[in-house]
Order: C-alpha cells, then sequence, then structure tokens
C-alpha cells in the first residue's frame, strides 16, 4: 500500500504534465482579442475566475477531505475536458462569461487538494521533509511540454486566424483527456484524524480558520506569496504577448521563448537541493521578489527586444522558484486531517486580493500596458516591505 501511496508523485507529474500542456498558451491574448474582447473585459474574466474560486474554494476543500483528493482532482480534470471543449465555441463575453465560472470551480477542485495528496503521501512513507524536492519537480512538469509544445502552437497559429486558434483548442482538449485519464490511477493515502472523529464539513470548515488564525507565521508566508504572485503570474500572463510583439519581436518567436524558458526552469527543478546548499531559502525568497519588482519597472518604461526578453526570463523563473519553497514551509504549520480545507480557505483570501488587483489592472491596462506594469511593482514592492520573510519564518 505504501508503495502505491508514493507512486502518486510520479502520477501526479504526468497529471500536472498533461493538464499544463498548452498549444495555446504562446498566443493566449491575442485569442481572447480575436474573439471581441478587449484588456479590460479580458481582465473582467479573470475576475470571474477569482469569484467562483471564493464561493467554490472550501466548499471544494471540504468535499477533498470528506470524500478524497484523488475524487476532487479527478472531477476538476473532467470539469477541464468540459471547459476545452466550450471553447471551441466561445464567441461572445457572456459564453466566456459562463466558461470561465466552470473554469474557476475546476481550479478549487485541485487547489488543496493536490498539495495534500501530495503532502500526506509523503507523510505516509515518512518522507514529508522532502515536499520541497518533489514539488519542485512537479512544478517543473508545468514547463516541460512547452519545450515541444509552445514553439508548435506558435508556429500554428503565426497568422492567429479562426481555424489555427481551434486547431490549437482541439489539442488542448487531447491533453485534457490524458489528465484525466493518468488520474483515475490516484491512490487515497490515510489520514490521521484522531479515534471516532467526525469529519463534518463544518467543523473541518471552523479548524481551519482556527488554524490559520492561530498561525501568523502561516498569515505572513501566505501574504508575501499571493502579493508578488498575482502580478508576476496573472498579470504578467496577460501582458507579456502584447509587450513583447509591442517591443519588437514576431509572434512565431514566442513559442521558442516558452521552450527555452522551460528548459530553463525544468534544469533548476532538478538541481533544486544543490541550489539550497548555495544560498539559503530566505535569501531566495527575496530575490525571486525583487527582481520581478526590477523587471516590472525597466519594461514600464523601455520597449526593444534585450529588455523585453529579460522581463519575460526573469519573471517566469523567479516566480517560478518561489512555489516549491512556499508549498514546502506553508504545508509544515498545517495539520493533515484539515490540510486540503486549510489551503482551500487561504486559496479563497487569495481570491478577494485578485479581485481587488485583476479590476484595478484592467482599467489600467485599457489606458497604458506600462501603468499596469507599475502597478505591479508596487504591489510586490507591499509584500517586500510589509510582508517580510524572515529566518524564524521558515524554519
Amino acid at each position: 500500500m505504501a508503495r502505491n501511496v508514493i507512486d502518486n508523485i510520479r502520477k501526479y507529474f504526468w497529471i500536472t504534465l498533461f493538464k499544463n500542456s498548452s498549444l495555446l498558451a504562446p498566443v493566449l491574448t491575442f485569442f481572447y482579442l480575436s474573439r471581441g474582447l478587449d484588456y479590460s473585459k479580458i481582465f473582467i474574466l479573470y475576475t470571474v475566475i477569482v469569484i467562483s474560486m471564493f464561493i467554490f474554494e472550501v466548499p471544494t476543500g471540504i468535499f477533498g477531505d470528506k470524500f478524497g483528493r484523488s475524487k476532487s482532482i479527478q472531477l476538476g480534470l473532467f470539469g477541464w475536458i468540459i471547459f476545452g471543449i466550450g471553447l471551441l465555441f466561445a464567441n461572445s463575453f457572456w459564453t466566456f462569461f459562463m466558461l470561465y465560472i466552470l473554469f474557476g470551480i475546476n481550479m478549487t477542485l485541485s487547489s488543496g487538494s493536490d498539495e495534500a495528496l501530495i503532502y500526506d503521501s509523503l507523510k505516509q512513507t515518512k518522507k514529508e521533509k522532502k515536499m520541497k524536492k518533489y514539488m519542485s519537480k512537479i512544478v517543473s512538469a508545468k514547463f516541460i511540454p512547452l519545450i515541444i509544445i509552445a514553439p508548435i502552437g506558435a508556429i500554428i497559429s503565426k497568422d492567429l486566424t479562426y481555424l489555427q486558434f481551434n486547431i490549437l483548442l482541439i489539442g488542448n482538449i487531447v491533453f485534457a483527456i490524458s489528465a484525466f485519464c493518468i488520474s483515475l490511477a490516484l491512490v487515497e493515502p490515510k489520514i490521521n484524524t484522531g479515534p471516532h472523529e467526525v469529519r463534518s464539513p463544518i467543523k473541518l470548515f471552523f479548524s481551519s480558520l482556527s488554524d490559520i488564525k492561530n498561525s501568523p507565521t502561516l498569515v505572513k508566508l501566505f501574504l508575501n506569496k499571493t502579493l508578488i504572485l498575482i502580478p508576476g503570474m496573472h498579470i504578467f500572463a496577460l501582458l507579456w504577448q502584447p509587450y513583447l510583439k509591442e517591443s519588437g519581436i514576431p509572434v512565431a518567436g514566442f513559442g521558442f521563448l516558452i521552450a527555452i524558458c522551460a528548459v530553463f526552469i525544468w534544469f533548476f527543478a532538478r538541481k533544486i537541493d544543490k541550489i539550497e546548499t548555495i544560498i539559503s531559502d530566505r535569501k531566495l525568497l527575496f530575490l525571486t521578489g525583487i527582481l520581478p519588482l526590477i523587471s516590472f519597472i525597466l519594461a514600464a518604461f523601455f520597449r526593444n527586444i534585450f529588455v523585453a526578453i529579460m522581463f519575460y526570463f526573469i519573471i517566469r523563473i523567479m516566480v517560478w522558484a518561489r512555489e516549491p519553497i512556499f508549498s514546502h514551509y506553508i504545508n509544515q504549520h498545517i495539520r493533515s486531517k484539515n490540510r486540503a480545507t486549510v489551503l482551500s480557505s487561504l486559496s479563497m483570501i487569495d481570491s478577494l486580493f485578485d479581485i481587488i488587483i485583476f479590476l484595478t489592472a484592467g482599467f489600467i491596462a485599457d489606458i497604458s500596458i506600462s501603468y499596469t506594469f507599475i502597478f505591479s511593482a508596487g504591489v510586490i514592492l507591499i509584500a517586500l516591505i510589509s510582508f517580510r520573510i524572515r529566518e524564524k519564518h521558515i524554519n
């Protein structure tokens, strides 16, 4: 049984790989624009995702804790198949609106349950101290397929036509089906809930809020992560394509930039143990926050190929490097019996920040992408100053 449980790591690596295999990734923003959306509507759609996640985060986290993390993951992956099919026929804002409600639900079904499944699988085999190592490998799986898939997607969609976009969408549906099939083989790890404890949804929810309230270190880690993640991943994800195009980089070249960046991230993920011997986690977390801040400021004032390429690589690599470190330390402050619910509750809180930041960024982006980059730098600065990570927080 223990062997089957530890195999969850390998299985979830492949699930992550296929789930994040997107032919559309190099031209996603152009896809939205081609379907009649402007920047403010795109950011509104991402706000719809956030509100949907806010509503469903805790219920799906409770579902994962009560009925099984593997079942929650499987249901979410089935939803991704439906979402991909829906995009083929989406030609209006309101169609996208409904699909992105489903997007948010899909996100919540894996949010919390995925890390809980991995951590408790490791804990059952007494390997939980290796969470950072295994999570870095799993996170690297998000980038491995981009080495091949992103250049192909960029080349196929070089003219940004309706047919080309649909070809990419069909490929994404195939990848989603592959991830779902692999998820059916996940094994549910044992969870120590205490003798004869009844794990009611209400009890799980309030115990998760109590755990968060009584752990100021957990709150500080979470806020530092969130306020850098939102601009460094989500705002960046929507604006890097038009920014690079304005800076003189052809669309067909986007895929190759993604592929090269994916190679670097995959290499670093495999060497995470050696990196730890060179630089401490505290210094690494500061470095991976300050460099994106500087990159956003430079991108706000310069439109040239050199700055654009530097902007893309620094933010993608630095924001990725934070993820496995935070997964390790945040999970250390959460009990197994309500891990998925606590993580989902944190994601629900994250949604409040998302709503405010997304709507503000969307309004600013219609005025100027440069102003949005300055706004992003300001949010990161708040995280670095107000929620600074010290040595005592990660020991």
